[in-house]
């Protein structure tokens, strides 16, 4: 995620300090030195993707531990004053939560999440909101592609996702089968690409696709931000919110030549991208 405050080294560097203790990795008790045991595991809290308010007063932070009875590890949204003071979990979910962002006016803390909505053919990652001023946190997206990454705009009345299509035989997680119904066995993977596999992603399968998508928070629609055909990453904004930056690949075969190239877009629906005049491989784009 490009385009927000993210907090200072010293301020990080006391998170990870007051949590290392939290976990009893170090103590003023504890001087004989030993080997690293495997129960030692379950004692680690790693402290990551740090994010500071737009007042630049509280930090977002995440904190992943490891369930050793339920055999899982998890992660939880905490925040804590510039100072150091107040620091505390704001989430609790069993199915925990990651990529905490502030929206620029500091209204909102957004945060995805694989709770369960319940609701048919709504699976996966969504993005949640939590208001600032008090409350539970609650559901924005219902999506049914993957969510891959989001972004705010700078007036915080809209965000860029970046979804991928979604599976149309992957099993609806909300579906209750019939009692005694055998579970349906799963179509076979039909690899017809060069580039077939991805971390975290898994196979990838032609006709398939990650693009971004315009998302209003008012009336919670939905839009591509462009037609093209290939995939699309790392959406960035401009400072008055008119154009949107990202990465693609228009190569004939991306597969085979992976280096992708940046393409700057007005942030409407159906918007026609532009190749930056940039030669060569880019990376990801930030606005100035």
């Amino acid at each position: 995620m490009r385009g927000e405050v993210v907090c200072t080294k010293e301020a990080f560097l006391r998170l990870l300090d007051n949590h290392s203790s939290r976990g009893g990795q170090h103590s003023s008790a504890q001087t004989a030195k030993r080997p690293l045991k495997l129960d030692d595991l379950t004692r680690f809290r790693n402290v990551g993707d740090p994010q500071l308010s737009p007042d630049g007063q509280w930090i977002a932070y995440t904190v992943s531990t490891i369930d050793a009875k339920e055999d899982k590890s998890s992660t939880h949204i905490w925040m804590v004053g510039y100072d150091g003071k107040n620091d505390r979990q704001i989430t609790f979910s069993n199915d925990g939560e990651g990529s905490p962002r502030w929206s620029p006016d500091g209204k909102f803390l957004a945060f995805t999440s694989s709770r369960s909505s319940g609701k048919p053919g709504v699976r996966g990652s969504q993005l949640w909101l939590l208001d600032r001023s008090g409350g539970e946190a609650y559901q924005l997206t219902e999506l049914k592609g993957r969510l891959a990454g989001y972004e705010w705009s700078p007036d915080s009345k809209r965000l860029a996702l970046v979804i991928g299509d979604p599976d149309p035989d992957a099993p609806d997680p909300s579906a209750t089968p019939a009692p005694g119904t055998p579970p349906k066995p799963p179509k076979p993977i039909v690899i017809d690409r060069y580039r077939y596999k991805q971390d975290v992603q898994g196979y990838l399968l032609s006709g398939r696709h990650t693009y971004i998508y315009l998302y209003d928070i008012a009336s919670k629609k939905l839009d591509r931000l462009t037609k093209s055909k290939w995939d699309e990453s790392s959406p960035s904004w401009s400072p008055d919110g008119t154009k949107i930056a990202f990465m693609s690949n228009h190569g004939e075969d991306p597969d085979r030549d992976p280096a992708a190239q940046l393409y700057v877009a007005d942030s409407q629906a159906g918007a026609t991208e532009k190749a930056s005049d940039h030669p060569g491989q880019s990376r990801e784009p930030l606005a100035s």
